[in-house]
């Protein structure tokens, strides 16, 4: 990439000079405007904040790391990071099908005692005492109770 930079006629010592000025860009502000405006989007609640957000949120989705991830957002913690982060249900289930997760029936030695057929279905069905919990907080809550 820098040996095509290299190569190409320089009118200015900026790479993308402002064509009509052939000063560098300060903002892009007005280049962001227009390109709103091409792509019909008018409600004003799409700002270049709002395609960080999303960069990132689908960085993280891909199964990147946090830390790399902050690497390249800039960010120096995981809680910043965090905001970008937005894990669904499936999203969870999906780490603890991939995690192996399995149950230890140690307080049950009999071999002809009925164990799940998969710990994603026990998980769902005894995921805690109390009803109204999201199905994310019964899967830990499950999962975390087998570990005792």
């Amino acid at each position: 990439m820098a040996q095509i930079l290299r190569e190409q006629p320089r009118s200015t010592p900026w790479v993308f000079p402002n064509a009509r000025t052939g000063r560098p860009y300060t903002t892009i502000a007005n280049s962001f405007r227009r390109a709103l405006e091409r792509a019909g989007i008018t409600t004003g609640d799409v700002t270049l904040h709002t395609l960080r957000h999303t960069a990132l949120s689908r960085i993280i989705d891909e199964g990147y790391d946090d830390y790399t991830v902050m690497a390249i957002s800039g960010h120096s913690s995981t809680r910043m990071l965090a905001r970008y982060t937005h894990p669904t249900e499936e999203r969870k289930i999906g780490a603890l099908e991939a995690s192996n997760v399995g149950t230890i029936w140690a307080h049950d030695d009999d071999p002809s005692s009925e164990e799940p057929d998969d710990a994603l279905d026990f998980l769902r069905k005894n995921g805690g005492r109390q009803g109204t919990r999201t199905l994310g907080l019964r899967v830990a809550n499950a999962a975390l109770s087998q570990l005792s």
